[in-house]
């Protein structure tokens, strides 16, 4: 069956790249930067405001509601910390975010613009939804992920927005 899918950060190259791993999902782009009309009609992209605004997180989920999301993967450095603490918010119209707890967030080592050939895992609740994780601690977390210099952790990837 077919998820759907709204992945944040939606007109950078990261994003598409993080799409092509989620299997069988229509997918949702999002952006707070300028998208043209020509995407916008496509229905596969929508606008939200920047994570500064603080009707961010509310927007995002109408967009969700709109689009029927069942899982939202935030990219953008600054919506991380807004995401997390609307997990909650989300959950209770059983939409899943894809970005770790406020806890595990804080701890974290975040690897900003991961280059092409980084290996890249997502995981829901420490689930792997795409991608391998072999032999490394992923625990409960939530997000894209690549094995950090260690080899035994994740490290978040997002994009500097």
């Amino acid at each position: 069956m077919e998820m759907n899918v709204l992945i944040t950060q939606g007109t950078c190259p990261f994003a598409q790249r993080v799409a092509k791993l989620v299997p069988a999902a229509r997918i949702v782009f999002a952006a707070s930067d300028d998208i043209s009309e020509v995407l916008l009609h496509t229905g596969k992209y929508v606008k939200i405001p920047r994570p500064s605004d603080p009707t961010f997180v509310h927007e995002v989920l109408r967009r969700c509601m709109d689009n029927a999301i069942e899982l939202v993967i935030p990219l953008g450095m600054a919506e991380l910390y807004p995401m997390a603490a609307a997990r909650p918010l989300f959950a209770e119209y059983d939409i899943a975010l894809c970005v770790p707890e406020m806890a595990a967030l804080a701890e974290l080592m975040i690897v900003e613009n991961p280059p092409r050939e980084m290996p890249l895992s997502i995981l829901q609740e420490g689930a792997a939804i795409a991608g391998n994780t072999p032999g490394m601690q992923q625990g409960a977390l939530s997000g894209v992920f690549t094995p950090s210099d260690t080899d035994h952790d994740m490290a978040l990837c997002c994009v500097t927005d």
